[in-house]
């Protein structure tokens, strides 16, 4: 080794086996401090340190990257899985989706949620945490019936308590028949003060619903009867994210009396983190839409479903 490997190897064995700060190496060893800061990149580049991060769940930083570029995202992170459509694969996404989470938040920050089988993984694996007032929004309203444990106002409240915060939810159903039914239920103080809130929301993380899905929440939930699924797909929606349908382009498809009681989806392309979460294939056509209608500007994504949003 020349002289210049071993101030190099000195320079990484001070910061990463003494954790001595680089400041301090700079006044020891007499480099200026952007010169031990290139010292260590170096010792990286010519694999004198090899970084390991201990993670029960890998990434494919490749896929993420291309899926990153591709659709112009401003981040994404690709979980490998071994099977496809599989609840361990809902797990993975699940909880990289939290880990992603936890990764945004500060003290005093404002989240706004969706419901769904994926949202319900997502704050399934959020750990208790040191963060403090915290606040969950509903985003949209409550599906009613089905499983309640999937529903908005009980995923709202199981986050407010994992981050030690409050929540504020939509006391009304997530779709009405009824114009003036919808008018007066915005106009009610609770609700008003909810969807006002969700505008400051700079973080918020949702699922997508497929219209191929057979077991949907707005399926199960009676939303989504089969005579309707059918109008929409003659429409030309492809699935609906916050109860709202969606064609391929990302444009809302209306359908006569069927109002939706949540945020616009217009809200959710000024958000500074608008968080897909997908873990299931059969959601490509979904998550492709509100991608291009850029109602989410960062995804976690299984490997299959994101290799075949590329391929399409």
């Amino acid at each position: 080794m020349s002289s210049k490997d071993h101030q190099i190897l000195r320079v990484a064995e001070l910061y990463y086996k003494q954790e001595i700060s680089q400041q301090e190496i700079s006044k020891m060893l007499g480099f200026s401090r952007p010169t031990v800061s290139r010292m260590i990149q170096e010792a990286k580049k010519r694999g004198l340190v090899k970084i390991t991060i201990n993670t029960p769940v890998e990434l494919d930083y490749k896929l993420s990257e291309q899926l990153k570029n591709q659709f112009h995202l401003k981040d994404v992170l690709v979980v490998k899985a071994e099977e496809e459509n599989s609840d361990e694969t809902l797990n993975r996404v699940g909880y990289v989706a939290a880990r992603f989470l936890l990764s945004l938040l500060e003290d005093d920050g404002l989240v706004g949620i969706s419901w769904g089988k994926t949202m319900k993984q997502v704050v399934d694996s959020i750990p208790e945490t040191d963060l403090s007032n915290i606040k969950i929004i509903q985003l949209v309203g409550s599906l009613g019936s089905g499983n309640p444990a999937i529903d908005g106002p009980e995923l709202a409240y199981k986050l407010a308590d994992r981050l030690k915060g409050s929540y504020k939810y939509i006391n009304s159903p997530a779709v009405v028949s009824n114009e003036q039914v919808k008018n007066a239920l915005l106009h009610q103080q609770q609700i008003e003060e909810v969807l006002e809130a969700a505008k400051d929301c700079s973080i918020v993380i949702m699922g997508v619903g497929s219209l191929s899905e057979e077991f949907s929440s707005l399926h199960r939930s009676g939303y989504l009867d089969e005579a309707k699924r059918k109008d929409y797909i003659k429409e030309g929606a492809v699935g609906h994210i916050l109860a709202q349908m969606i064609n391929e382009k990302g444009e809302v498809v209306d359908l006569p009396n069927n109002y939706v009681i949540g945020v616009p989806l217009e809200s959710l392309k000024n958000k500074q983190w608008s968080i897909g979460v997908v873990a299931n294939s059969f959601k490509t056509d979904s998550i492709l839409a509100a991608v291009r209608g850029r109602y989410i500007n960062s995804l976690v994504i299984d490997e299959f479903t994101a290799k075949q949003m590329l391929e399409q």
